[in-house]
């Protein structure tokens, strides 16, 4: 399986590259997109969202990756790169996200908890226990997503307020933790969301 991770100056991408390397994929780092469709495109990120739509946008990102999620390609939102995944942000007023999930995003409430969330978190999955799920998953992050189409939602979690922790529509998906961060439980979901299953 082919994996392209983006590389749009606003991640981390060293902890990413182990796991997916754990994963056995076969698997680049690109900065601008070139060459054939892979099997599965991974959008990590950390940082403000409107510089980063922005950076996808200028070298090629945004249109290569509306070409690849029309093409059935699997493509999998991490942290920021999840919230990409929708129309807009609360951050960055104005900024345009991919809009592959219907939606905004929202800032965390800094009256009831600390902001940013920097913590691990228990997941609560919408439908039957998986044994193939981690149950606790490590967050940073001030912002989660708003979807306009709940049944989009496959797990939440808690700060204290409930919020989106898996999205997933079609062959598109997105985690608002740090699976490569997750330790091994985090890891085998990594392999899983590349796969194809949330």
């Amino acid at each position: 399986m082919r994996v392209q991770v983006v590389d749009a100056g606003v991640g981390n991408l060293r902890s990413l590259g182990n796991a997916l390397t754990a994963c056995g994929f076969d698997h680049d780092v690109r900065r601008e997109p070139s060459g054939p469709l892979p099997d599965a495109i991974i959008l990590p990120g950390v940082g403000a969202f409107g510089h980063a739509a922005k950076l996808l946008a200028d070298v090629g990102w945004t249109d290569r990756l509306r070409e690849a999620r029309d093409a059935g390609v699997r493509i999998v939102g991490i942290c920021l790169g999840m919230q990409l995944l929708y129309e807009a942000s609360e951050e960055s007023p104005g900024a345009r996200g991919l809009g592959f999930l219907p939606g905004r995003v929202r800032r965390l409430d800094s009256s009831l908890a600390k902001v940013p969330h920097m913590s691990w978190a228990r997941l609560n999955y919408a439908g039957p226990e998986d044994a193939g799920r981690p149950g606790w998953a490590y967050f940073v992050h001030s912002y989660a997503a708003a979807p306009s189409d709940p049944s989009s939602v496959a797990a939440t979690a808690v700060h204290p307020e409930a919020f989106p922790a898996v999205v997933a529509r079609g062959n598109v998906v997105g985690v608002q933790f740090h699976p490569e961060k997750s330790q091994t439980p985090g890891v085998r979901y990594l392999k899983r969301l590349v796969e194809g299953l949330p």
